[in-house]
């Protein structure tokens, strides 16, 4: 499925909130996202199962859903960086990749549980090949 950077901006918010968020507060977590461009991004979001709404809360004097993102997002915008990714695997190598992608994490607990998942993904799929 190909998202546009709205949507993407949109599903990003939904992401990384630890609860449903109100369309409002979705454009108030975005840059320049407006009330229309977050509602017209929600419905097609909702259509394509990459949102869903978890509840109804009130805001101010009205009643107004909430939205999180699902499972299937998650799958979707893995699959998009990999495709991407896909285009710069003979530029960048793995060791490169992967000295990024750690040196994101600022959480040292769950760095190094990471880094050991890591090790045993890695070990499993070394035993495997070798076969």
């Amino acid at each position: 499925m190909k998202l546009n950077p709205r949507e993407l901006e949109v599903l990003k918010i939904l992401l990384e909130s630890e609860r449903a968020l109100t369309s409002t507060e979705i454009v108030n977590s975005g840059e320049e996202l407006t009330q229309s461009t977050v509602q017209a991004v929600l419905r097609k979001l909702l259509a394509a199962e990459l949102v869903e709404v978890k509840g109804v809360t009130h805001s101010g004097n009205v009643l107004s859903r909430t939205f999180g993102a699902t499972k299937k997002s998650k799958e979707v915008l893995s699959r998009r960086f990999l495709d991407d990714l896909k285009n710069f695997h003979n530029i960048i190598d793995k060791k490169m990749l992967l000295t990024g992608l750690l040196d994101l994490e600022k959480d040292n607990p769950r760095i190094d549980k990471e880094v050991d998942d890591l090790i045993k993904y890695l070990n499993n799929f070394k035993t495997k090949r070798s076969k």
